[in-house]
C-alpha cells in the first residue's frame, strides 16, 4: 500500500527518538509554522525545541567557553600585568625573601586586588551577558555555531536576564576580592556549569536562571522532504 499522501494533504510524521523525559515534538515556539518537524536523529545532539535546532551538547559548551576565556584572559592581561603583577614583581626585587619567607605586601595593594576583581568582573559581564543581549552569542559560541534564546519563544535574551544569567561568570571574579566567598562563588559555578552535562534540555543552573536555553541550528534531516 502506497504512503504517499493525497494531493493537498501533508505527510505523516516521521518516527524519531525521543530523548528521555521529552515528547517527540514539545511544540514549535509562536511565529513558527505547525509544520511536521525535521529532527536530526544523529547521536550527537538531542531534538530541540523547535524544527531545524538540537540543545548545544555539553562538549559543544565547553569547546565555545575554552574559546571564550582564553580570549579573555588575553584581555585581562592587559589590564592586570601593569595594575598588579608588574608591581608586585618589583616590590620583591626590592624585598628579597628573608630566611625563606617573603615579607608582606604593603596595605595598599589590597585597593590593587580590588581594582583587578572588579575590572575583571566587569569585562566578564559585559562579553557574557551583554554580547550575548547584544548579538546571542559569544565569540566562542559563534566558533561552535551555538546560540543563546529565551526558552519560552527563542528570540534573544533581554540585557537584564543576559546579565543574570552571565552571573556564573562574572560573579566569582566579584566575590575573589574576598578570599572564602570567592572560594564558594567559584565552586557553584562550576557545577553551574558542569550541570549542563546531565540536564534534559543541556541546561545549567545559569541557564534556568536567565531561562535561557543554548541551541544550534541544524539542517533537516536527510532525505526527508516536508
Amino acid at each position: 500500500m502506497s504512503t504517499i499522501p493525497p494531493p493537498g494533504e501533508p505527510p505523516p510524521p516521521p518516527s524519531y527518538p525521543s530523548p528521555s523525559g521529552q515528547p517527540v515534538y514539545p511544540g514549535a515556539w509562536p511565529g513558527y509554522p505547525p509544520a511536521v518537524p525535521a529532527y536530526p536523529t544523529a547521536s550527537w545532539g538531542q531534538p530541540g525545541p523547535a524544527p531545524g535546532l538540537i540543545y548545544a551538547s555539553f562538549w559543544t559548551r565547553f569547546l565555545g567557553y575554552l574559546i571564550d576565556r582564553l580570549l579573555l584572559v588575553l584581555v585581562q592581561l592587559v589590564i592586570t600585568v601593569p595594575v598588579l603583577w608588574a608591581p608586585v614583581i618589583q616590590f620583591y626585587q626590592a624585598h628579597p625573601a628573608v630566611s625563606g619567607q617573603l615579607p608582606p605586601l604593603p596595605s595598599d595593594f589590597t585597593g590593587r586586588f580590588l581594582t583587578v576583581a572588579l575590572v575583571s568582573a566587569a569585562v566578564d559581564a559585559l562579553y557574557f551577558g551583554g554580547l550575548v543581549a547584544w548579538q546571542g552569542r559569544t565569540l566562542g559560541q559563534m566558533a561552535t555555531g551555538t546560540s543563546v534564546v529565551r526558552a519560552e519563544d527563542g528570540g534573544k535574551l533581554p540585557p537584564s536576564r543576559a546579565f543574570l544569567r552571565a552571573i556564573v561568570f562574572w560573579g566569582p571574579g566579584l566575590a575573589s576580592a574576598y578570599q572564602v566567598l570567592g572560594g564558594f562563588a567559584g565552586l557553584v559555578a562550576f557545577i553551574s556549569l558542569l550541570s549542563v552535562a546531565w540536564d534534559p534540555r543541556k541546561q545549567g543552573w545559569h541557564d534556568k536562571l536567565g531561562r535561557a536555553l543554548v541551541v544550534k541550528r541544524v539542517g533537516p534531516v536527510p532525505g526527508y522532504v516536508p
